[in-house]
Order: C-alpha cells, then sequence, then structure tokens
C-alpha cells in the first residue's frame, strides 16, 4: 500500500495475504480539521489489520484492530470498526465495545452530527416482511435503547436520527420513548416514505379509497389532497411542493402541481400509459421544476416565479433513457438552464444537452459524468465520454468545455481517485491510465497546472475513500 500527496510516493508496506485488492476504504474523515489517516495490511478478502497515522509522520503507524471487516472514521479522528461480529468505538488509544452483532447482516446508520447509531437487521434478499428488534446507540456514553417488532423493510429516517419511522400493517409508526407509536393507520404505504421522517408529512392513499390521495402529519391529522388521484410523482427535493396524477371532471389524465399548498398549474398530456412513471428534479437555487415522461419521449419544465410562473414549457419531445441532470451548486445566482444526458430517438449513444440543445454527441452507452459551472466569473463544462473501442472498455476520456474550445484532460483512463474537483478544472485530480488487463495495472498520473503528471507505475488501482458524507450508511456484510 502506497501513499501519494502532492510530494513523494511513501510505502507503508504489504497490504494483502493473498493479492486480494480492497477498493473502498476510509482513509480519512470528512472534517478536515484532523491529520489522522487510516491504512490497512493482511488484507484476505475480507478482514484487514486496521492502523491509523498522521501526513506528518505517515510510516509511524498505530495499530488499531485485527480482523477488521469495515470501519468508518468520524469527523473529530475517532473511529468505530467492526471486528468477529463486534462493534467498537476507538477514542484516545481506548477501545470500548457498543454492540455485538448477530448472525445475519446489520445495517448502521450514523447520525449527521455524528454522535449516535441506529442499528437494524438486514436482509436485502427477502420479498416479504420480517419483524426484528432496533437499537439506539448513543456513540459517546454508550447508553443503548431498543425498539422491538420493527419492519426495517420500508424505513425511513430524519438526517439527526430524531425522527425514525416504519411501515407494517397499514400502519405507520414512529419510533419515540423506547415504544413504536402509531402515527396513522389503514393506509397503503407512504408514495413519499423515504422522506417521511423529514418531510413531516405523509402522502398516502387509504386501503378502502385507493383513487384518493391524502396528506397527513404526525399528529395523524388528514388532508383530502385529490378524489381522482391517479398516481404519485416521487420527489428528491421539498420546498413545500408536490406533484401527482389525477383524472380531471372530463376524464384526462393530468399532471397538477401544488406550491405551498395552493395548486400552480394542471397540465394534460404528460402522462402517457399506465406504466408511464413522471421523473422530476429540482436543481438547487433553480427557477423551474423539470417533468421527463419516457413513454412521450418529452421533457417539459415548469416556472416557480416570476410573469410565467405555472406556465408549463416544453423542452425537448425526442429523447429516450433520459438518465441525469446536472446543475452548479456553488453560484448563487437563480439558475435558468438545465444540463443533462439522455439518448436521442434512434441513437444507441447518450448525448449531453442544455435545454433542448445538444452540446456533446455520442458520450457513450451509459450515462456519463457531467457538471455545469456558473458562477460570478465563468461558466464552463466538465464531463467525460466513454466510447466502446476496446473488450476492456478503457476509453473513457476527460474534458473541459469552455467558451467553445474543447480540451482534452486525460484519455484511455481506467479510473480516477473517486472526487473530480471541478471548481478547479481538474486540478490535483488523479488518473490511473493506459491499464494492461494482462498485467492487471497502469499507470498512476496527476493533473497539474494543465498537465499531465506521471506519478507512479504497475499501480493496480486506488483505494476509494467511503468517508466522504454525513448521515453515512455503514453496511456490514455476513
Amino acid at each position: 500500500m502506497a501513499r501519494y500527496n502532492n510530494s513523494e510516493i511513501i510505502d507503508l508496506g504489504p497490504c494483502t495475504t493473498n493479492g486480494s485488492v480492497m477498493e473502498k476504504f476510509s482513509i480519512a474523515p470528512y472534517s478536515k480539521d484532523t491529520d489522522l489517516f487510516c491504512s490497512f495490511s493482511d488484507y484476505d478478502g475480507e478482514t484487514y489489520t486496521l492502523y491509523t497515522s498522521t501526513s506528518k509522520a505517515p510510516t509511524k503507524r498505530t495499530k488499531i484492530a485485527d480482523k477488521v471487516t469495515v470501519h468508518y472514521i468520524l469527523k473529530n479522528g475517532d473511529i468505530l470498526y467492526i471486528s468477529n461480529k463486534e462493534l467498537f468505538f476507538y477514542k484516545g488509544g481506548k477501545v470500548v465495545s457498543l454492540f455485538k452483532e448477530g448472525e445475519g447482516e446489520m445495517k448502521y446508520t450514523i447520525s449527521e452530527d455524528q454522535d449516535k447509531l441506529f442499528i437494524v437487521p438486514y436482509n436485502r434478499n427477502s420479498e416479504k416482511e420480517f419483524i426484528v428488534d432496533a437499537y439506539f446507540i448513543d456513540i459517546y456514553s454508550g447508553k443503548k435503547t431498543i425498539y422491538s417488532d420493527i419492519n426495517p423493510n420500508i424505513l425511513s429516517h430524519s438526517f439527526d436520527l430524531d425522527t425514525v419511522c416504519y411501515f407494517s400493517d397499514n400502519t405507520l409508526f414512529q419510533l419515540k420513548d423506547e415504544s413504536s407509536k402509531k402515527i396513522v393507520t389503514g393506509i397503503k404505504q407512504p408514495y413519499n416514505y423515504y422522506s417521511v421522517a423529514s418531510d413531516k408529512a405523509i402522502y398516502t392513499s387509504k386501503v378502502d379509497e385507493p383513487g384518493f390521495l391524502y396528506k397527513f402529519d404526525f399528529d395523524g391529522n388528514e388532508e383530502l389532497v385529490s378524489d381522482t388521484f391517479v398516481d404519485f410523482v416521487e420527489y428528491k427535493k421539498n420546498e413545500d411542493l408536490l406533484a401527482y396524477i389525477e383524472k380531471n371532471p372530463e376524464g384526462e389524465i393530468v399532471l397538477k402541481i401544488r406550491q405551498n399548498g395552493e395548486l400552480l398549474g394542471e397540465y394534460k398530456d404528460i402522462k402517457g400509459s399506465d406504466d408511464d412513471k413522471i421523473e422530476e428534479v429540482l436543481p438547487y437555487n433553480s427557477k423551474y421544476w423539470y417533468f421527463f415522461s419516457k413513454e412521450n419521449n418529452k421533457l417539459w419544465r415548469v416556472p416557480l416565479n416570476g410573469d410565467s410562473k405555472g406556465k408549463i414549457e416544453l423542452m425537448n419531445d425526442n429523447i429516450s433513457n433520459f438518465k441525469d441532470m446536472y446543475t452548479d451548486k456553488k453560484g448563487k445566482k437563480e439558475k435558468d438552464s438545465l444540463l443533462y444526458t439522455a439518448k436521442i430517438l434512434g441513437n444507441d449513444y447518450y448525448s449531453l444537452f442544455i435545454d433542448g440543445n445538444i452540446v456533446i454527441q455520442n458520450l457513450g452507452e451509459y450515462s456519463s459524468y457531467a457538471d455545469l459551472i456558473i458562477d460570478d466569473t465563468e461558466t464552463y463544462i466538465i464531463y467525460s465520454i466513454s466510447l466502446p473501442g476496446t473488450s476492456t472498455g478503457n476509453t473513457d476520456t476527460y474534458h473541459i468545455l469552455e467558451n467553445g474550445k474543447d480540451t482534452i484532460v486525460a484519455e484511455n483512463v481506467r479510473d480516477y481517485d473517486g472526487f473530480l474537483p471541478k471548481y478547479e478544472k481538474f486540478e490535483k485530480t488523479y488518473f490511473l491510465t493506459d491499464y494492461d488487463e494482462s498485467q492487471g495495472t497502469g499507470i498512476l498520473k496527476q493533473y497539474l497546472n494543465g498537465k499531465l503528471k506521471d506519478i507512479d507505475s504497475d499501480v493496480k488501482g486506488f483505494v476509494w475513500n467511503n468517508s466522504s458524507s454525513i448521515s453515512s450508511i455503514l453496511y456490514k456484510y455476513r
């Protein structure tokens, strides 16, 4: 295992016992306030020996534990890890046991403040409901609260873990005060069940009224939204917005959008067959809410403010396999354009669009990476192309498009270091290029000052840092 940090290659010693490659590993905490990083040795394909050290003395490693299967570094440098089916907490050289596992999979959810855990048994292959005990654990005090007989298959939690809900037997429950509190009964599965705990609102139909859409709050108060309900539009962001499909008095299928409880607009001919699920996106700081119908091959947008508020606009009527939407999250300006990838009808490859206009054709067979950067001083697009050309598929090329000039950053890329610093235009990004499948190695390069710099050869791959997000879910497998 070797570490490189813009200066020199530091050899940390052999890391595997059988040549197995670990592709994801919690290297450094989400916070940059600590100099600590983790490394490993004796990886056998399932377990490893865990170490910590600092950037100032990287080879002076402190051994944390043997036979570790997964670990997570908290933002203050403390560590959670699992060894021999037991969860431990490491702080300042001391180790405390927090939880002893059973035989099955366990799912660990860390709160946004990284001070507590929610733990449930998990069976990803189960097609039936199964009832289990769930556990809240205060990481620093070790206090454990047990909730018995919950259904973990349909589970929703807020980022701070102060609100956790589950659905079972046509009833939505909240875990509160060491018991399961009934929120509302006699309902179908909430259409927004993933976000119920954060929304503090339940959108659902009653079991005996499938054609009605209701909104419930956590006190069980109900509000009728639609009595000709057909389908719900699942949303990813909420700004007190709601979208759903219903029949109007003439029997026509329409899309309805509500904003702050008021009807923003009603739109005909937006839905195709009964199997057509309308997709939506509300980009950060956007003037528009976007909707896509695969059945109709159309993309629409609805202005949320201004003189044309609520008036639907057709953006594109010649696309299929609509995949991703991108928008800049740095600038404070309100956005009025959308960057996305989609396939033109009759074309097997994705293209890159801004609104209804093609920017780049033939990105690849699968959705490619792209970002539209808009701030107070400049506008540019960074994107990748992955076209078939070899059996190994090592044909990824990374670009910057700015002021009509297309600059190639790196070609024949097998992998990159998992984070593209889009605001720095790939500056200091690492790429693994020219991969030899017969040898299983490639060349490690770094993009510096507008040029690719060779760092090392015979590199098997990156060890990705998977500690880069708050409220992370940590999976432990058998």
